[in-house]
């Protein structure tokens, strides 16, 4: 809205004097006029006393300040967020729930309860949560005694009929009803309060409208990974595309949350989010009568013969003292079916079977639980397991200055591993002369140009480790070997520190090339904590993200427990960290409660690092004490650790190739849902010589025959990290074994053709090991964020909370016109043609 106002019109004095002043000067003019008729023509006074008048209408009009005025009214409406869980324990039908909690439910969807009984609703809820029954019929409702005991038998038996329709519901049933259906439906109430936004999630998140929200419900699209919850997905205002700011996020779930690694690291994602959270707690807190296998711990490869085992952990609730049958079996053969009978003797059991590592090739095994009667769900008493049995052996070279305690413990775990085959290089070791030569060659042979890998010392290996040796027992021309096994010939290097040498003393263009770190710095543990116990002293290790996806770095194949056994290992009193470089990646970092983690902190404090050279990959490991994680446990997990890392160095190599290339999916198994990445890696002087070369990635089912069309194909392009390395990734693959093949343009790879595996297979979730509805985990969340815990029969509170998040704002500008140049231009234009009109006529 815009409007003039004139400043002046407030002094009434200043007012009176303007208009005198104003009339004294048209008279002057008009007097001045009749005075000039006499001299000049009547056109030209006529044109003389207009200017003269204009010029003293604006003078005028500038001493009564006139000032533009506008007024804008800004209206900022909030976003609400509403979520639906859809993962498969929202799926869940809570016949296990009390009364208390159905009674909940039934007010909730309103099939029962106005505004007249509201009252009396309340005081059988507070009975039903106090676990007693409800008084049915009062004495001012039915003075008879037998009156009222028939009213209360008729109302028992409606709310007992009605609740057993409820328990049928699934719980992601329930919550639709309370968003969208009913006169009453938390959508509507929040219409004209604020923008509300409609989002559903699993292991990931869609938005979704009013007309979609049922049907994505009832049947959520396969991206979604129903097989898992991540409840940050449901919270994140990353994935939304609204400009609203967030009033607030209002959360249908039952709280489980198996994506991420522990609940801290949850809420500490939580607590950097811009609005409150208001979780809707769906479901019941009872532990449902239910059979279900939870986390299984197996090894993915194995070598023929190889003694492997499938641990278990199955829930048992309500079956206690029950006995169990449970069954492991190769898919489609029922005949290698193995059976066991457990007791279930509390509301878990373990149990352990043997895995067939004799034949050769990939098994699926299936592992079940036979059904019991009373069981909320049987969906989730079988899970799929995938083994792959390989033919063949690690081969080792442990390259080592002295004899310290972690080469000691590694060469004792590695010899004592049939698959692992290992040589020792010990350059200074004690020698009495009683023997013909030291128990360990003290000696590489290393030529003085490295050239034909046949002559290498080191070609023979699939993985050379090297501890704390000097430079002068390795020269620069077995480092110039090393580095043509890694880069030519696709080799493994681990490199490993050491107080006395290495790398602190080497001055070598090379050991800077390999080394994943720059900088390395020492990191000694705090006086202090010497003296506490040997779990607790020293610093700790803490898994990235890319290093938890890493086989060899694999504890457990839950990666919740896998977390919680690296944040226990003992410490380490001594160490070198440094940061990668730009083309490394970070697998572990030096831990510090104190400080803020993040991909910064972890670039800076590697501990365990690795990066590609090449053909081949380099692993920097930044202490000297893995056999410290022996304390109390023996092998299990310094034996696991260099056992999968050898065995994870092996499978490098062994990938497919040729001498101008190395070829394969980053990871030969994934789960469904997860990137396929795949990578070639060229031999330098092949690429040079073929400068225009365009690869990409066929993909085929592994039983497709040559006259078969592949079924995707995926572009290699050129990395960030090294032009001689391409790479593309697949999406969205359906379970089962594939043939990939590495086509190539504009360059002779010969005849034989380059081709890989991958496995896609399901994937295995603790989303139906527990049911019950995790109260705690959303408490916590509500109280991080500043919000609230709503209980179904509560929804109708939750309008309230957002009646004034529509702010409403008015914007006020003015400009003064009496003080602008184009009134002060205007005046002067035409006192400056009544100048000249007067001089052109000869007018004094």
């Amino acid at each position: 809205m815009q409007r003039f106002t004139f400043n002046a019109f407030g002094d009434a004095a200043w007012t009176i004097l303007l208009v005198s002043a104003a009339l004294a000067a048209v008279i002057c003019i008009v007097l001045l006029y009749r005075y000039e008729r006499r001299l000049v023509q009547r056109r030209l006074g006529w044109t003389l006393i207009s200017l003269r008048l204009a010029a003293v209408a604006s003078v005028f009009l500038v001493l009564l300040e006139p000032v533009l005025t506008w007024t804008i009214d800004n209206t900022r409406t909030g976003r609400v967020l509403i979520a639906v869980d859809v993962s498969e324990s929202m799926s869940t039908a809570d016949k296990q729930a009390v009364k208390a909690e159905r009674f909940r439910w039934l007010r909730a969807l309103d099939l029962i309860g106005n505004n007249a009984v509201d009252a009396q609703l309340d005081r059988w809820q507070e009975a039903f949560d106090r676990n007693e029954e409800p008084e049915w019929a009062t004495d001012e409702e039915a003075r008879d005694p037998q009156e009222r005991l028939e009213l209360a038998a008729v109302r028992r038996q409606q709310i007992e009929e009605l609740m057993q329709g409820v328990e049928r519901l699934p719980r992601k049933e329930i919550a639709r009803r309370i968003i969208s259906a009913g006169p009453r439906a938390l959508q509507t109430e929040l219409k004209g309060l604020a923008l509300t936004e409609l989002r559903v999630f699993a292991g990931a998140s869609e938005p979704v409208d009013e007309q979609t929200l049922a049907a994505q419900i009832d049947t959520p699209d396969k991206p979604l990974r129903t097989d898992m919850s991540d409840l940050f997905a449901g919270m994140s205002p990353a994935a939304s595309t609204s400009e609203a700011p967030l009033a607030g996020i209002i959360l249908f779930t039952d709280g489980r949350d198996n994506a991420a690694i522990d609940a801290e690291r949850l809420l500490a994602r939580v607590r950097s989010l811009p609005a409150p959270v208001y979780p809707v707690m769906m479901g019941s807190e009872q532990r449902p009568r239910d059979l279900a296998i939870g986390e299984l711990e197996s090894p993915e490869m194995v070598y023929q013969n190889d003694a492997a085992v499938l641990k278990a952990q199955l829930r048992t609730p309500g079956f206690e003292g029950s006995a169990l049958t449970v069954t492991l079996e190769l898919v489609d053969r029922p005949e290698s079916r193995q059976t066991q009978t457990v007791t279930a003797t509390g509301r878990s059991v373990s149990v352990e079977f043997p895995l067939d590592a004799t034949a050769l090739g990939r098994h699926r095994y299936v592992l079940r639980i036979l059904p019991q009667p009373g069981e909320t769900r049987e969906d989730n008493n079988e899970r799929l397991l995938t083994l792959n049995v390989v033919d063949d052996s690690a081969k080792v070279l442990l390259v080592e200055g002295a004899a310290r305690w972690e080469f000691r413990f590694l060469d004792n775990a590695l010899i004592r591993d049939p698959r692992v085959h290992v040589d020792q290089v010990l350059f200074q070791q004690p020698y009495l002369g009683v023997l013909p030569e030291t128990f360990f060659p003290q000696t590489l042979a290393v030529p003085d140009d490295p050239a034909p890998a046949s002559e290498s010392p080191f070609s023979e290996y699939d993985v050379v480790i090297i501890g704390d040796v000097s430079p002068s027992d390795l020269p620069a021309s077995a480092w110039a070997a090393l580095e043509q096994f890694v880069r030519d010939e696709g080799g493994t290097l681990v490199l490993t520190a050491g107080k006395q040498h290495f790398p602190q003393r080497f001055d070598s263009p090379v050991v800077a090339r390999l080394l994943p770190i720059e900088k390395p710095r020492v990191v000694e543990d705090a006086a202090p904590h010497q003296v506490a116990p040997p779990a607790a002293r020293g610093f700790h290790l803490m898994l990235t993200p890319e290093g938890a996806r890493q086989d060899f770095l694999q504890f457990d194949s839950d990666p919740q427990t896998n977390a919680t056994i690296w944040n226990a290992l003992p410490g380490h009193a001594w160490g070198l960290t440094g940061r990668v470089k730009p083309s490394a990646t970070v697998f572990a970092a030096r831990r510090n409660d104190n400080e803020q983690r993040g991909l910064e902190f972890d670039r800076n404090h590697a501990v365990i690092a690795h990066q590609h050279a090449g053909a081949g990959q380099v692993l920097w490991i930044g202490i000297d004490s893995t056999w410290r994680w022996r304390h109390r446990v023996g092998d299990q997990y310094h034996h696991r650790f260099w056992g999968q890392l050898v065995r994870w160095a092996a499978k490098f190599r062994a990938s497919a190739g040729n001498e101008h290339v190395r070829f394969g999916p980053d990871r030969p198994e994934i789960t469904v849902g997860e990137p396929a990445l795949f990578r070639a890696r060229w031999n330098p002087s092949f690429l040079n010589q073929f400068p225009n070369l365009k690869a990409q990635a066929a993909i085929y089912h592994v039983e497709d025959g040559p006259e078969v069309a592949p079924l995707r194909k995926i572009a290699l392009d050129p990395s960030d990290r090294a032009r001689f390395i391409h790479e593309g990734q697949a999406t969205a693959l359906e379970p089962g074994e594939y043939r990939v093949e590495l086509q190539v343009e504009n360059a002779d790879m010969g005849e034989d053709t380059v081709a890989a595996e991958l496995i896609v297979v399901e994937k295995m979730t603790s989303e139906l090991a527990e049911l019950s509805a995790d109260r705690g985990l959303l408490e916590q969340i509500a109280q991080a964020t500043g919000g609230r815990l709503f209980l179904p029969d509560e929804v109708h509170e939750i309008p309230e909370l957002f009646a004034n998040v529509t702010q409403h704002e008015s914007t006020r500008g003015e400009v003064p016109l009496w003080s602008h140049w184009i009134v002060l231009a205007v005046c002067f234009t035409l006192l400056t043609i009544e100048w000249v009109l007067r001089k052109i006529n000869g007018l004094p």
